[in-house]
């Protein structure tokens, strides 16, 4: 009796964080398929009566948010991939090259340093130097920022993967007659794509969802992101719910999609180097 209890309590506990966690998301997916009348009915629905696609069509084309959706993936790929090219310089001396243990651990501190800080406790600052240097309301002073903030977590997600990898594999390369620029290329880098894969999915993640830097620094929808764009659509005068509906499930599709598809290298790349003991 004892085990079916346990069993019985267990179910009712995923049942409940189930209807908790997947409840919300399917009521904005709903939301998102209603027509204007069935949204502001007196009796909500579950099922929409008449699903439509046009709260999506109306903000992406109407409202002009495919180029907000258009400037926050250029910047979320741009950011991520400075951020890995910048932290896998950094890695690749630290972890593959006779460096002393003070250095190594300078620099991994001080890679923490830049994340020490809250975002609202430099947004300010921030927004004063991307004025000063010109760079106010466009897409670079973003992928700058993006870059800046995400390194750190680069930095020691590929400091993780890349001291998994036997130096050896490279001395074997080098011993062979290659150079250290083609063991890098073709022997090491094949061997850590799975963790750069890995590293770059979640930092782009991180870049997709950031929301605060840009709303201070942009200002137009030539260099405005997708976030910042569903947060206008809470207006003085009215809420509109089936488009801020539409753009919450844009927003979580697109990285949700990326997940999926590439999640057998995410969770290869998160588990890499564990040590497993029998």
């Amino acid at each position: 009796m004892t085990r079916i209890a346990t069993r019985l309590l267990t179910w009712l506990a995923l049942a409940i964080a189930f209807v908790v966690f997947v409840f919300p998301l399917y009521y904005l997916v709903v939301t998102s398929l209603k027509t204007h009348a069935e949204l502001f009915q007196a009796v909500p629905t579950l099922f929409p009566r008449q699903p439509t696609l046009a709260s999506y069509s109306s903000l992406l084309f109407d409202q002009g948010f495919a180029q907000l959706l258009l400037n926050s993936i250029v910047v979320g790929i741009s950011a991520t991939a400075l951020a890995l090219v910048i932290a896998f310089a950094i890695c690749y001396p630290i972890t593959r090259l006779p460096v002393r243990p003070r250095m190594r651990s300078f620099v991994l501190n001080w890679a923490l340093s830049l994340r020490f800080l809250p975002p609202i406790a430099v947004v300010i600052p921030y927004f004063l130097i991307v004025r000063t240097i010109g760079l106010y309301n466009q897409i670079p002073a973003l992928v700058i920022v993006y870059t800046i903030f995400n390194l750190p977590l680069s930095i020691w997600m590929l400091k993780g993967f890349l001291e998994q990898i036997p130096a050896e594999v490279e001395e074997a390369a080098l011993v062979d007659g290659g150079t250290r620029f083609q063991a890098f290329r073709l022997v090491l880098l094949p061997l850590a794509s799975t963790g750069i894969l890995a590293a770059g999915i979640i930092v782009f993640a991180f870049d997709w969802a950031e929301f605060l830097f840009a709303f201070i620094l942009t200002a137009t929808p030539d260099s405005m992101t997708f976030p910042v764009g569903v947060q206008g659509l809470v207006t003085q005068f009215e809420i509109i719910w089936n488009d801020m509906a539409a753009g919450g499930v844009i927003a979580i599709l697109i990285p949700l999609v990326l997940m999926l598809f590439a999640r057998r290298y995410v969770i290869a790349g998160l588990t890499f180097g564990v040590i497993r003991e029998k």
